[in-house]
């Protein structure tokens, strides 16, 4: 399975756990119908989840940092559930190179989003990028 594959079933559940939900294996494999490949996308899943549950307020912290147009609660939920997944990968995750996260993102806000949702996340991600290069 494709590592976008993987990216969209995070995305979803993390979405699903900001709604309030549980955002677990009943989720993944009965709502969204996510089946891993690999044991790699079951632990690239596992590591984001667990990752955001730690970091969730340093993540949010960097996205109002560069949110120069909208307040972090004023950003939509499926906005912040991508922005969450991408910022988290960038910062915390070394496996991946910050130009396929940052197109993967916007590709996941097209998809799901408004037009203007990829070009928002496109700049906030942008803009991590260009401050923390060797992040």
């Amino acid at each position: 399975m494709s590592r976008l594959a993987a990216r969209r079933a995070t995305m979803q559940l993390i979405y699903e756990k900001m709604l309030g939900g549980e955002g677990g294996p009943d989720t993944l494999q009965g709502l969204i119908a996510f089946e891993p490949d690999e044991a790699a996308d079951d632990a690239y899943i596992r590591a984001v989840l667990d990752g955001l549950q730690e970091h969730s307020d340093a993540i949010d912290q960097e996205i109002a940092a560069r949110s120069t147009t909208r307040e972090l609660d004023r950003i939509p939920v499926l906005v912040r559930a991508i922005l969450r997944l991408a910022m988290y990968e960038l910062a915390y995750l070394k496996d991946s190179p910050h130009s396929a996260v940052i197109n993967e993102a916007v590709e996941l806000a097209k998809r799901y989003g408004e037009e203007s949702d990829s070009r928002f996340i496109n700049g906030v991600l942008g803009s991590y990028v260009r401050e923390n290069p060797g992040a």
